[in-house]
This record gives structure tokens, sequence and C-alpha cells, in this order.
């Protein structure tokens, strides 16, 4: 099965196709996830439009949910071919994406499909910044970006110092840079705050709401604890197979990989401020997950380990 995903490309996309829709006819993908805590205004308003487009008829919402999942995960498999992250990926990284996603305890809303885009274009740019010689505009619109994710929930501001660690990695260390990243994460803050003194409306408590710290178990049955672990270790297995890979590719590569690496953490940070939230906030990871997960199906010269933890895998997520 491994082998179709890397060379055979019309039963490749037939198959991702297959994958994508099989959340669809699972017990738990009709579950509609639960808003995370500490959630802002904004975030609201994109969760209620999410939560509109999930309660559509079956055949809209499953041909828009199939859409928007294919689109990421060729994005994504496109990014790592084009950049040499792995050798001969095939549709591997796309698979890879779609299986983590099916394997879910609870299935990835609109509002999440949203945000996963979003940090799928955040790696685009990180990956295109090692190599630029006047990244300015760039590092203001990547800083930016990331602003307008920490915008949406409290939790969320976890996310600055991932940025900004990974500016420093990406780019030689310079204060300069840093502040233009900085003044790019405050600006939708800046523009949300002069938008609400406008209106009379300026308090605080929008953009930055009370977040309850205290650790609440979510209501999970025993499969959603094991797919919760399952999916939080998995990339770790995929690192630890291809880490002596990752040492031989050139410095933006095994740099790439230590964003992703650090994404995951920050993510899993996230997820631990908010535990009760767990099985909806995880979804985040679904990005970093892959890129360091994806290459475990390559790493082998047999197929053989590959292909029985894929099946494993799709059999699990088909459990309700």
């Amino acid at each position: 099965m491994i082998g179709i995903f890397k060379n055979n490309t019309p039963l490749a996309l037939l198959l991702l196709a297959l994958l994508a829709l099989m959340p669809e006819f699972v017990r738990h993908a009709q579950v509609i996830a639960e808003m995370p805590a500490g959630s802002t205004a904004i975030f609201r308003y994109l969760f209620e439009f999410s939560a509109q487009v999930d309660l559509l008829n079956n055949a809209p919402r499953r041909f828009l949910k199939i859409t928007i999942l294919l689109v990421e995960a060729l994005l994504l498999n496109k990014i790592i071919s084009d950049q040499k992250l792995m050798e001969r990926p095939g549709f591997v990284p796309a698979m890879a994406f779609l299986v983590l996603n099916a394997l879910l305890p609870q299935h990835a809303g609109t509002a999440f499909l949203i945000l996963n885009g979003i940090i799928l274009m955040v790696l685009r740019m990180l990956v295109h910044l090692y190599k630029q010689a006047k990244p300015n505009n760039q590092l203001l619109l990547l800083g930016f970006i990331v602003g307008c994710l920490g915008t949406l929930n409290t939790s969320y501001l976890v996310l600055y110092g991932w940025i900004t660690v990974c500016i420093m990695i990406m780019r030689p260390a310079s204060v300069r840079e840093w502040l233009i990243s900085s003044l790019g994460f405050l600006l939708p803050y800046y523009f949300i705050a002069s938008g609400l003194y406008l209106a009379d409306r300026l308090d605080m408590s929008i953009l930055f709401p009370a977040f309850d710290l205290s650790f609440r178990f979510p209501k999970l049955d025993l499969l959603g604890w094991i797919k919760i672990i399952l999916f939080s270790l998995l990339p770790w297995l995929g690192i630890t197979v291809y880490n002596k890979q990752i040492g031989k590719m050139l410095i933006q590569g095994r740099k790439a990989y230590l964003t992703m690496l650090l994404l995951n953490l920050a993510i899993l940070v996230i997820c631990l401020l908010s535990f009760a939230d767990i099985s909806t906030t995880i979804s985040l990871m679904l990005i970093p997950s892959t890129l360091l997960f994806a290459p475990f199906f390559t790493a082998f010269k047999s197929n053989f380990i590959p292909n029985l933890l894929l099946l494993a895998l799709v059999v699990l997520a088909l459990l309700g």
C-alpha cells in the first residue's frame, strides 16, 4: 500500500479521497466539537460559522470537508516535496495527514481546518525565510499571521514564543528582525483595539478573556484516550526513526523539522493549558505531527512495518 502512494499517482489520488471520506463514516465524526476555554469573540464567530457548516446536509458537508482536507493534504505534500524534506515522498505525506486526521477522537471542525490552513501557510513562509536576503516584509507578515492566531484564544499567545524562537533558528540572530516580527504580531491587537475604541466598546476582556487554569479531565471513553495518546506519540516515533536521514539533510531542511518539533511542543502546551478541551484543540497538531511522522513510512528498506502500522491506524480510526 505504501508503494502505491510512492509510485502510482492515479490510484494514490483515489485512495487519498477515500481516506479523506473515512471520518464521515465513523460515529464520532458527527459530534460537534466544543469551543475551547479562553476563546475570544472573534473565535466564537468563527466557531459559530463552523458549526453551521458542520450541520449542513450530508452531501454538501462531506463535499466541503473532503475538498478542504484534500487541498491541505496536497499543499503540505507539495511543500515537503519541493523543499526535499523527505526522500522520494510521493503522496506519503498527504496520506499521513489524512490518516492522522481520521485518528482524532473528535472530527476536526471547519474552524480548526481553517486554522490548520493558516499553520500550513506559516510553515511555507518559515521554510522560504531562510534564503531571503531582505526578509522585512516577510517577517512582518509572518508575525501578523501568528498574531491573528493569538487573537483567537488567550492560550494561543504561546505561539508568540514559538515564532520568536523559530525566526532566531531560521535567520541569524538579529534584534531588528525580532522587533519587526514582534511588531507584526502586535498589529492585529492594535487594529482590533482601535476599532473597539472608535466604537466606544474598548474592553481588554474582549481581547484577553478570562482563562481558567483549573485542571479538569475531558469526558472521553477509553478508545478516545488511546487515540489521543497514540496521536501524541506518533510524531516522536517518526522523528526517532528518521533522525539519521534528517542529520544528512541541508541545513534548511533540518531547521524546518526543528521548527515543526517546537510547534508540536507549543501546541501541546496549549492543550495542557485547556486540558478539558484537549479532544478539540489537539487537531491543531495535524500539520507539525504529519511532517514529523510521515518520514516513518519511508525510513525502512522493506514496506512491511509501515504497511502494518498504516493498516492498524486505519482500523483504529474506523472504530466508533
